[in-house]
């Protein structure tokens, strides 16, 4: 059974206030000093999502002065999973549940959002690039097998992943990343790095889930993998057994449907305003009989 639940942390000026025709957002410190971002969702009398939102009903403002809107985009793709799967020493005990595993995964969820399968044991290797062909993805799981003599990249798969896999017209980028205790081999990422990369992956909305699997896990995945998901408003969970993988990676493709529901009908924002780092900004929208609400990011919130 695992040995705890899944775990987001919510940061201090999350709150949202839902109002009509407007709507308060404390902002994080941005990874650009000019561009900043926010996500609406605005709704019509009857409840219902409004589709039809222009750049110009938005209305962004920082102590009273009104922000220049950069861009609009309305709703998002479906999701852009990176499956990264730690196939090395540490995983030895794994191999069977790890299969059964990202197969339920793959089973479960919604075949619209596209799957690539990467391995991250000693070097990234990309084993399927990013398809909706669940048929492809599960024979490439079926055919995992233990790289012995290996540590696990992590770090290094991520920035990796990123840099090279995902490009800027990627809607909603996801890491799904299964990682073993052992040694932590990544030579490229140190604590500097990996902020600028959670920073980087924050403004793109993109979200890390982290599954660590081990007794006895290094302090060093343990940190890291908590300190992405909760910079990209992810979930992390902590296994203490290899037989409680398969659920876990089946609730996990669960709550991703049920979040990609709650939010794909948000906009994306982009703006700056004169100021280069707004604490506090507030969104409206020139529309009658609308209201708003605003969020920082697309984050995801555990299961109560």
């Amino acid at each position: 059974m695992p040995t705890a639940a899944w775990t987001s942390r919510r940061h201090l000026g999350d709150v949202v206030f839902l109002v009509c025709f407007g709507a308060l957002l404390a902002l994080p410190p941005a990874a650009s000093a000019e561009e900043h971002q926010l996500f609406l969702f605005v709704m019509n009398q009857y409840g219902l999502p409004v589709g039809d939102l222009r750049a110009d009903e938005v209305v962004i403002e920082h102590r009273g002065d009104a922000c220049e809107i950069k861009s609009l985009t309305p709703g998002t793709d479906p999701m852009t999973v990176a499956l990264m799967v730690d196939d090395g020493e540490g995983a030895a005990q794994s191999l069977n549940p790890l299969r059964e595993g990202l197969n339920q995964f793959l089973d479960t969820l919604s075949p619209e959002h596209e799957v690539g399968l990467f391995t991250i044991s000693g070097q990234t290797t990309e084993l399927v690039a990013f398809t909706t062909d669940r048929m492809a993805l599960s024979e490439k799981v079926s055919n995992l097998f233990i790289e012995r003599g290996t540590g696990v990249v992590f770090l290094d798969g991520l920035a990796e992943t990123w840099d090279r896999r995902f490009d800027d017209e990627t809607s909603w980028p996801v890491f799904v990343a299964i990682v073993h205790g052992g040694a932590e081999a990544s030579r490229s990422v140190r604590e500097r790095q990996l902020d600028q990369l959670a920073n980087e992956l924050h403004m793109r909305g993109a979200n890390v889930h982290t599954i660590v699997v081990s007794t006895r896990p290094t302090m060093l995945q343990v940190e890291a993998a908590i300190r992405i998901t909760e910079n990209t408003g992810g979930l992390y969970r902590a296994l203490a057994a290899p037989t409680a993988i398969p659920i876990a990676l089946t609730e996990l493709a669960g709550a991703m449907d049920t979040h990609y529901e709650e939010v794909k009908n948000r906009y994306l924002v982009i703006f700056e305003c004169d100021e280069d780092n707004p604490r506090r900004v507030q969104a409206k929208v020139d529309r009658p009989a609308v209201a708003v609400r605003t969020f920082r990011d697309r984050r995801m919130e555990p299961a109560p």
